[in-house]
């Protein structure tokens, strides 16, 4: 019995210092980037987003008119293939009325650093085009798009595939310059759907120019300003030969009054110009976003909308829009919206609840 013990005494400390020595054998590792967690299997950060929303309008032809829908789901896959290089792509159902799409959203390849300040996207994206156009639904803080931006830009905003080159110029304030070249789909590819023929958008080839400065205000405030434009051909352009270019302005101001309360006042004016064979249309548009948040979990918001339609047929648009949020996660929030058109004098009401899981849904990402 005392030969046991003493036996398997040694091999206990036999076992013991093989693991030590082979524990410092191995190399160090650094903590890993997000999106190379587990870096054997080099893994990227998954995450899914949802939106359902339930409306109440007075608008008989509104095909959401008091029903629950699922308005999207997205998948994102991100990750970074180097340090200083990442490849991010998002795909999502959308839904258009009585059908479900399957659709691309963005799927691109940043290079952060490619020399002296420079920086190139690669794929299709959201173009940087303003302060919202680039963001996604999940992202903005009420149910809908300014209608400036749905008429000028379509209802998925400016998307196209190609690149975009970006300077951070080195001064004591923050100021960045962007330009792009891209291609988009032509309605023509979307002729099956009837509303297709309805919307603008510049299509087919079309180049962006983005600059925005960011200035510090006192202690607990930002301001932001910028300025972009587009130019391009319309969606329609075979049949109306249209060239079109539109301009924008942008300034955005938030406050930080303390830890958990937020104050920004944010606005963009756009100009559009199409030029037709033998003809000229100019179109503005405008709006301006207040919102405030006063606890950890809930917001509230008013938005002023005035545009008028990229059409022949100058149509005038005012929405007024007023929204509250409780941000029940970080990650999960429903919010619920009233909208008052003032041009047909209707009424609508929209519950939103956007769940997500995964560091693409944060707020933050």
């Amino acid at each position: 019995m005392q030969v046991a013990r003493v036996l398997y005494s040694r091999t206990c400390l036999l076992s013991l210092l093989l693991t030590c020595v082979l524990s410092a054998q191995e190399e160090p590792q650094d903590t890993p980037l997000p999106g190379m967690r587990g870096v054997p299997k080099n893994l990227p950060d998954v995450s899914l987003v949802g939106d359902i929303s339930a409306k109440l309008t007075a608008d008989t032809s509104d095909f959401y008119r008091n029903r629950i829908t699922i308005r999207e789901i997205e998948f994102a896959l991100q990750g970074y293939l180097y340090p200083e290089m990442r490849a991010d792509a998002f795909f999502a159902f959308h839904r258009h009325g009585d059908h479900v799409e399957a659709e691309i959203c963005e799927g691109y390849v940043s290079f952060l650093n490619l020399f002296g300040g420079f920086g190139l996207i690669v794929g299709k994206k959201h173009t940087d085009f303003g302060k919202v156009n680039k963001l996604h639904q999940h992202h903005v803080p009420y149910t809908d798009r300014p209608v400036v931006l749905t008429n000028f830009f379509g209802e998925h905003g400016l998307v196209g595939e190609g690149a975009s080159l970006d300077y951070l110029l080195h001064l004591p304030v923050f100021l960045q310059l962007t330009i792009g070249a891209w291609r988009a789909e032509s309605a023509a590819h979307h002729d099956e759907h009837e509303e297709a023929e309805k919307q603008f958008s510049l299509a087919d080839e079309f180049y962006t120019a983005r600059a925005w400065a960011s200035f510090p205000v006192g202690m607990a405030a930002e301001l932001e300003i910028g300025g972009s434009g587009a130019v391009g051909q319309g969606a329609h352009h075979e049949e109306h030969k249209d060239d079109v270019r539109v301009m924008g302005l942008d300034a955005t101001l938030k406050a930080w009054p303390s830890t958990y309360q937020r104050l920004i006042l944010q606005g963009e004016l756009l100009q559009l110009t199409r030029e037709l064979p033998g003809d000229e249309l100019t179109r503005w548009g405008f709006y301006t976003f207040l919102g405030y948040r006063f606890t950890r979990y809930w917001d509230a918001g008013l938005r002023y909308d005035w545009t008028e339609n990229a059409l022949p047929e100058r149509e005038q648009t005012q929405k007024i829009s007023a929204m509250v949020t409780n941000h029940l996660t970080e990650t999960t929030k429903l919010r619920i919206q009233y909208g008052y058109c003032c041009d047909e004098q209707e009424h609508e009401a929209v519950i939103q609840l956007i769940f997500g899981i995964g560091p693409h849904s944060h707020p933050l990402e």
